[in-house]
Order: structure tokens, then sequence, then C-alpha cells
């Protein structure tokens, strides 16, 4: 099937590509911007680019490499009513220290207002996740080898907050994949042919907001495609053209059913520090509403700094 793929792009290259234009794969239609074109008749290999889209790992790695740095971070997480009303917040910076072996992190003058405790545990599970996902509490040691931390692609043997964190995971850093999540997990590998449909691909050339120039890979859903058709509603990612480093993505996933409803965005930016490329900024936006569990609305921010 690659072999037929990839003469499928000889043919496109030879006759000569407009300013735009669309190839067809096998599941999927993909619109290319004219710099793509371009690039195309140069030797950038298209078929090759989806294939990384679907299984990269950099962005996964970025992530891994705070564990063994030193790092500053700014928390900035608030629960809301459905009214819009500030209900609980936590603001606080945090101070990791790693040798690349061991780290532990200590909070710097945290703020926390409204109930965001219950009889001292955290109250909301957003927030316990988020606290799961990016603190550490006390001394951590051997968990700086990626291998230490890998997603699990069957959460059969997992539960709770694992199973949720390690189906978040995949959403996050592999977007496109089927995800162990009950009654839409089919609806999240949008490049399988049932779902491919429901979608416009494109690959276009973009200067990201701060000067790499970047190919970027979106997928967003059809205007006419009804809303209960699909859960990935957006993904932007972008790649550095130097290195095909993914440096930045922006998502949008929602679910609106019987058993549960959600509605999220998140954007997230990576930097480069000496050789290696960690998380600069993150933001999240989104309501969760899951039986016997009270809907949260929440929003935060995280900004990553002072890395050594």
């Amino acid at each position: 099937m690659r072999n037929k793929l990839f003469l499928l792009f000889l043919f496109f290259t030879q006759i000569g590509l407009s300013q735009s234009d669309t190839i067809e794969y096998s599941t999927f239609r993909i619109e290319l911007d004219s710099f793509v074109v371009t690039a195309s008749k140069k030797g950038f290999d298209i078929e090759d680019f989806i294939e990384m889209v679907q299984n990269d790992e950099s962005f996964y790695i970025a992530f891994q490499n705070i564990r063994g740095l030193s790092y500053h971070s700014d928390n900035d997480l608030k629960m809301f009513s459905k009214k819009g009303k500030v209900k609980a917040s936590y603001l606080g910076t945090i101070h990791q220290t790693s040798d690349g072996k061991c780290r532990t992190m200590e909070s710097l003058n945290p703020v926390i207002e409204g109930k965001y405790y219950r009889r001292k545990k955290i109250r909301y599970y957003t927030a316990k996740m988020h606290d799961r996902l990016f603190f550490t509490h006390g001394e951590v040691c051997g968990m700086d080898k990626i291998e230490d931390q890998k997603i699990h692609k069957d959460s059969k043997d997992l539960s709770g907050m694992d199973k949720h964190i390690n189906e978040l995971k995949k959403l996050i850093f592999y977007p496109g994949q089927k995800a162990d999540v009950p009654f839409i997990g089919k609806k999240t590998a949008i490049f399988e042919k049932n779902m491919a449909k429901y979608y416009d691909f494109s690959i276009t050339s973009k200067t990201y907001d701060t000067g790499v120039d970047c190919y970027v890979f979106t997928a967003k859903v059809k205007t006419d495609s009804k809303k209960s058709k699909t859960v990935v509603k957006y993904i932007e990612t972008f790649f550095d053209k130097s290195s095909f480093q993914v440096i930045a993505r922006n998502y949008h996933l929602q679910h609106y059913g019987a058993a549960f409803d959600f509605d999220v965005k998140m954007d997230i930016k990576l930097t480069k520090v000496e050789e290696k490329y960690v998380p600069e900024y993150i933001t999240y936006d989104g309501m969760w509403d899951v039986p016997a569990k009270k809907p949260e609305i929440s929003k935060f921010t995280i900004s990553f700094y002072k890395y050594e």
C-alpha cells in the first residue's frame, strides 16, 4: 500500500500541481497550499510527512524532558459555576529541582481561594488531574528515562485515575489514534476510513509566532458533518521545517451524549533549551459532565521558565 501511495504522489508531482491542490489517499483527501506544492517538487515527501503526523513522538518526549531539568512554572487554575462565577482557584509558582535522576518540587507562596479542598484533599477532578500530571510530591527518583513513563496502548489493566490519564495522554500526544473510552473511542481515530470522511485535512506553510518557519498539519470537522459523529473537532500541529520537531499543537475536543458530556480546548507551545525541547506554555479551557459527579467548568494556564 505504501508503494502505491508513493506512486500516486509521484504522479501528481510529475503532471505539475497547481498553486494549491488536493491529494487523495486511500482513506482521506488532503489539501496542500502553494508553498507545500512547491516544496513537494523539490523533494518534500508528503506521504512520509503524513505518516510522521500519525506516529510522531517528539511532542511526547518534550514533556518527558522536564523530568530531568530544574525549572519554575506559574500555575493559574480556576473552577467556575454554570453562571461563570469563580468558585475555587489555585494560583502559585512551582520550583522543580532535578539532578537528572531525582526531582523534588517546592510550592512558592500559593494563593488558594474558595472550596478548593475537601478534608485536605483536592475537591475537583480537573484539579486532581492537573496536580497528578504537573506536580511532584516528595522526592521522585528513577523517572528520568522515557521508557519509565510509556503510554499504554491498551488500558485494560489500568483503572480509575491511571486509566483516565493514560487515555488523556493518547489524545494529547498521539492525536488520531483510537482511545479506550466508552462510546467515543472509535471516534478519536480520525484517520480511519469510517471517520476520515467527516474531516478536512490540510498541509500549509506558516511562520509560527516565535518566527519559526513551519509546516502545519490541520484536521477540522467539515461544516456539514453532524456534531454527534465526531469528537475531535480541530487539531493543528506545527512542525519546524528544519527538523520536523513539533513546536506547538492546538486542540478542540467535544462530545455530548447520554453517558457524559465534555467540551475541551487546549493550546500547547514548546521551546528549545540547549538541545532539548520542553513545554513553555499550556492553556486549558474545558467542561466535563460525567455520571455521579457534579459538572466541572475550568480554565488553567501553565508557564514554564528558568530551565536549567
